[in-house]
């Protein structure tokens, strides 16, 4: 990862936690009040930070500073405060110009999308970020069958976020990289980096990165808390 990387992500997380990147303890708890019913827990490095709802911090911060860094990203350690199932955590990948991406698969219009729809679930189509504006799709036909795809959405206000989708006969076969590749390389050449998240019990996914020289910096978990009272 080249050194502007990382800055501008540890100026992201900075600027959203109010605080700096590296923090100045292991576990730092905030409350910027974009949330009114989850907690975000990020790790970066061996430094976790907490961004809570106002209403939630009497509840979250003493959970929060008597576990150490790693250990917020395990679900069970939310147990006592969160509403519902803890999922993930999620881990970070990230393309920029230092990484060798292949363009082999083209663009695909994004209407296209939607013939990859009935071969995957709703929980597979969020996740890969297909249910929002794509600034760029990828895809690859075979025998007038969309079998795998991959989008380019915003995040953080650029277009780096990368999902990618495969149909489940089309798997196992290298499809997800390429179509991946694809889109990290528009995120690079847009933004000057890219992201590709994977649960981290997802294998295929964390393949994929495996497979392009992703960098892995950072992890996170959403934990559901009681929505605030209006």
């Amino acid at each position: 990862m080249q050194a502007a990387t990382r800055s501008r992500i540890d100026g992201h997380w900075s600027r959203r936690f109010g605080v700096p990147v590296p923090g100045l303890q292991p576990v730092t708890v905030a409350g910027s009040g974009r949330y009114d019913d989850a907690a975000l827990v990020v790790l970066l490095g061996d430094h976790a930070y907490v961004d809570t709802p106002l209403a939630a911090l009497d509840a979250v911060t003493p959970l929060a500073l008597t576990h150490g860094p790693a250990e917020l990203l395990d679900p069970a350690t939310w147990a006592p405060v969160a509403t519902g199932p803890v999922p993930g955590p999620a881990d970070h990948f990230w393309a920029d110009h230092g990484t060798d991406l292949s363009v082999d698969a083209p663009t695909i219009d994004p209407a296209d999308l939607e013939l990859l729809r009935p071969a995957v679930s709703d929980a597979e189509w969020r996740e890969a970020g297909f249910d929002r504006e794509p600034h760029a799709c990828f895809g690859i036909v075979e025998g007038g069958e969309l079998v795998a795809a991959s989008v380019l959405t915003a995040l953080w206000g650029w277009p780096v976020d990368v999902g990618v989708l495969v149909a489940p006969q089309a798997r196992g076969r290298g499809l997800g990289v390429t179509v991946a590749a694809a889109a990290l390389a528009a995120g690079v050449g847009l933004s000057g980096f890219a992201a590709f998240r994977a649960a981290r019990a997802n294998a295929a996914s964390r393949a994929v990165a495996a497979r392009l020289g992703l960098d892995a910096y950072g992890a996170n978990v959403v934990v559901p808390l009681p929505p605030r009272a209006h």
